[in-house]
């Protein structure tokens, strides 16, 4: 018995989409022999027509469909594995040790796919806020000619990992096309990571918001449009050749529409009465709220207590009386002698539902970011706009994702709406690396790129909020991961190329620039493990162990292990346990490794194959 390797790539999504139609359609999935002689799960094709009769469209059926040039290959990438990883990078990072917050570098594509074994189902609110296409904002494409690649690198357009930096122009043939078929696979890759009860919003202008809600459709359903929000951003004024225009939009979709509740903390602006040192609101329209509409020909949208009887019946005149009785109700008289039911509600307890204009101007987030001394973007979302969706969109105890994170205001939000209310929200927040014009203010005092805006951002921020919340146990820090190629070489030699110093040296295809920790995120990310828990190091017999969350990874990088090693690993009751391959001298010891760990956990064979692995 040997250890299995460890699986370093994402898997396909086909294998999440078949999975789905296996649960929903178990007799319509087969079996079948691929080309290099495995046997792989398949659909039934014929089996699942048959089972939807007519409810099928021919190829050659009239449908209605959304298209452009290129949407295709926009499906076919989200649905590709990628074999990259996030390197950590403590240097760059606060309270590494402790948050539970991530910003992460690099393409957002790359990285949805990577963060999908983690944290598929686990996202309770996504907020983007995408290039809007204007002709001079990115927007990278995926897709771009290889045989441009050196010299793009070199004018600037894309940088090491290929990712591309340049404005769509109108000129562009494929100026809308380019667009969508940037949005299209980050949506359809994002879509899985959100929560039954989860909902996502997304920024917009008119440049794409007709495509946007076309495209957003069909990924969630048409069935699960929640509305379109209006931000209005601006006061007036300005110089448009037609309107004026001080708005953009907020398309809110959820992944079930029958399972969220988007209500956010009430702004109360009546009088408060104190009980008891608690303040409530009065609530004089319980009746209606709680017994529905009626009819009234004065148009008075309450029904008084002397009308209970005419307009709902005795039955409802009893039930009013039960709840006087008991205190949850009382009477209010009022100056034509009527008496209104009322009802004290909690101010801690108000709700209310979003509003479909949010009036919050751009120019407060400018100022938020001159009050930090980063006053380099030219549009960036206000903290108070992004707090009232975050705190509609999502719990206390919710993981929140901003995969177009640009200044970060979504950090900075989650981590002021938890000052405030004493939540516990995280964030992962994730930017592709976008440098800096050479000549711009930003590039002069000293950042390179918009992440190092962004980061800096986060630290001001989280280290204001501390000092006004001296007495809150706050989490303002965050793990800094970076995407970056795989952490293993590929090596393709002719036999007749190696020798022995060759075979000593790709005894181990592990990179040599990577570090342990490397190692340990990259099995993280491919076992599904939350890249914000907790680590422990320990040094036994010479080597480090890392420990992750008490047991949920056990792992060890060094060249060469004792026994000594193995058994203090196999002491701590761990859920996955990781090696190096080379640090096995003799089969023999891969085979004992197994037996100590069956002894002293009482693993069986399958248990034994299931939880060990080496890279």
């Amino acid at each position: 018995m040997k250890p299995t390797q460890l699986d370093t790539q994402t898997p396909e999504r086909k294998i999440y989409y078949l999975e789905q139609l296996r649960q929903l359609f178990p007799t319509c999935m087969t079996e079948t022999q691929n080309q290099q002689g495995q046997w792989q799960q398949v659909v039934d094709w014929d089996a699942l027509k048959q089972l939807l009769g007519d409810a099928v469209a021919d190829s050659t059926d009239e449908r209605y469909q959304f298209t452009w040039a290129g949407k295709q290959a926009a499906r076919l990438e989200a649905n590709e594995a990628t074999d990259q990883t996030l390197r950590p990078v403590p240097e760059d990072s606060i309270d590494w040790d402790t948050t539970e917050n991530l910003y992460i570098e690099g393409d957002n594509l790359q990285v949805l796919k990577l963060l999908q074994q983690a944290y598929m189902g686990k996202v309770k609110m996504i907020y983007i806020d995408p290039p809007y296409n204007t002709g001079s904002d990115f927007v990278y494409k995926d897709d771009f000619a290889r045989s441009r690649a050196e010299e793009d690198l070199a004018t600037g357009d894309i940088d090491e990992q290929g990712n591309r930096y340049r404005p769509n122009n109108r000129s562009n043939g494929r100026f809308h096309s380019d667009w969508c078929s940037m949005i299209y696979p980050r949506l359809l890759v994002a879509r899985s990571l959100l929560s039954e009860d989860g909902v996502i919003f997304i920024s917009i202008d008119d440049n794409e918001v007709h495509n946007l809600r076309k495209i957003g459709d069909e990924v969630f359903g048409e069935e699960n449009f929640v509305g379109e929000l209006i931000h209005q951003r601006a006061k007036g004024g300005g110089q448009a050749k037609y309107i004026v225009k001080g708005h953009d939009y907020i398309l809110v979709y959820a992944y079930n529409i029958s399972c969220i509740s988007l209500v956010r903390k009430k702004v109360i602006q009546q009088k408060t009465v104190e009980i008891d040192g608690e303040l409530f609101i009065k609530n004089d329209d319980i009746l209606r709220k709680t017994f529905g509409k009626y009819d009234k020909s004065n148009g008075d949208r309450r029904c008084f207590y002397e009308q209970i009887e005419q307009y709902k019946g005795i039955e409802k005149k009893q039930e009013i009386d039960r709840l006087l009785e008991e205190g949850a109700l009382f009477l209010e008289l009022n100056k034509e002698g009527m008496h209104t039911i009322c009802r004290y509600e909690k101010v801690s307890e108000a709700t209310s539902k979003l509003y479909t204009i949010i009036k919050v101007l751009s120019e407060e987030g400018k100022k938020e970011l001159e009050a930090l001394g980063i006053s380099f973007f030219s549009y960036p979302k206000p903290v108070e706009l992004l707090k009232q969706l975050v705190e509609a969109g999502s719990d206390k105890n919710s993981l929140i994702l901003d995969f177009f994170s640009g200044s970060a205001t979504t950090a900075h939000a989650v981590m002021q709406l938890n000052a405030e209310d004493g939540g516990r929200r995280k964030y992962i927040c994730v930017q592709l690396g976008e440098p800096t014009p050479k000549d711009s203010e930003a590039r002069k005092a000293g950042y390179t790129s918009i992440p190092e805006i962004a980061k800096e951002r986060i630290r001001r921020a989280g280290k204001k909020i501390k000092e006004e919340n001296l007495t809150s146990q706050l989490d303002t820090g965050f793990r800094v991961l970076r995407l970056d190629s795989s952490n293993f070489s590929e090596v393709e030699r002719h036999p007749s190329e190696y020798d022995q110093g060759l075979l000593d040296l790709f005894a181990t295809n592990i990179k040599e620039d990577r570090s342990d920790l490397d190692l340990l995120f990259g099995a993280m990310l491919s076992w599904g493990i939350p890249l914000s828990l907790p680590i422990s190091t320990e040094e036994i017999d010479g080597c480090r162990v890392y420990n992750v969350n008490e047991g949920d990874l056990v792992a060890c990088f060094a060249e060469h292990i004792s026994e000594a090693v193995v058994k203090a690993m196999a002491s701590k009751v761990s859920l996955r346990v990781l090696f190096r391959d080379s640090c096995f001298s003799e089969d023999k010891h891969k085979i004992n490794l197994f037996e100590i760990f069956k002894q002293q956990l009482g693993w069986d064979e399958k248990e034994a194959m299931d939880k060990i692995r080496v890279i």
